[in-house]
């Protein structure tokens, strides 16, 4: 009896430690990145391509199959990273908890440190193509489907608190493996690189 109720209270403490512990953590501020480090090694990552500083026209292309995102100036590729998917990423992403990463046109929306990606870059899904076939589908209501399509007319991030899903974006974490819920990981290293060099408003499109 004594080693049963031992075990309950034991898990009773774990669990209050962990309901703090979150507590604590959404509390805590968001890391500060050495913007001064992370300016300085673009600069250097640019002398290094022979293209200036800042980047003039700026856009990514990201290849699912090759796994890998290409850096592009003015049309032109300058440099490409590997990166990691989640672990279902064929096909294109058709609704919130798919775990897959969406193809298409989209761009940059907002960025921001994170606790747990260090650096991230919002992409602008659901874009128009993807509103327009889930209200087709069924998936979202007239008023979601304009609301997305005010965001996208406006530049801004659509709503991510839709039945299509949201919060995409590229981030760090590492590419060991396929760990993402739908994002684009890369090394640590190569997110610091583009968290300077992509402005908001710049375009990424995602192919299969």
């Amino acid at each position: 009896m004594f080693r049963r109720w031992r075990g309950v209270f034991l898990a009773a403490v774990l669990l209050l430690g962990g309901w703090l512990l979150g507590i604590q953590l959404r509390l805590l501020p968001y890391p500060k990145p050495d913007m001064v480090r992370l300016e300085a090694r673009a600069r250097a990552f640019c002398a290094e391509k022979g293209v200036a500083y800042p980047l003039e026209q700026p856009a990514v292309r990201i290849e699912k199959h090759r796994r890998r995102l290409i850096l592009l100036e003015r049309g032109t590729p300058i440099a490409e990273f590997p990166i990691a998917l989640s672990g279902a990423p064929e096909g294109d992403k058709q609704r919130e908890g798919d775990r897959r990463t969406p193809e298409g046109d989209y761009y940059v929306c907002e960025k921001h440190p994170s606790r747990r990606f260090y650096l991230f870059l919002g992409l602008s899904y659901p874009a128009l193509k993807d509103a327009e076939r889930g209200k087709r589908e069924g998936r979202i209501n007239e008023a979601q489907h304009q609301a997305i399509q005010k965001a996208i007319q406006s530049g801004t991030c659509p709503p991510w608190d839709t039945p299509l899903g949201g919060a995409i974006g590229i981030h760090g974490g590492g590419v060991g493996r396929d760990w993402t819920l739908g994002c684009i990981a890369l090394p640590d290293e190569a997110v610091e690189i583009l968290y300077v060099l992509l402005p908001v408003g710049t375009p990424v499109r995602i192919v299969p």
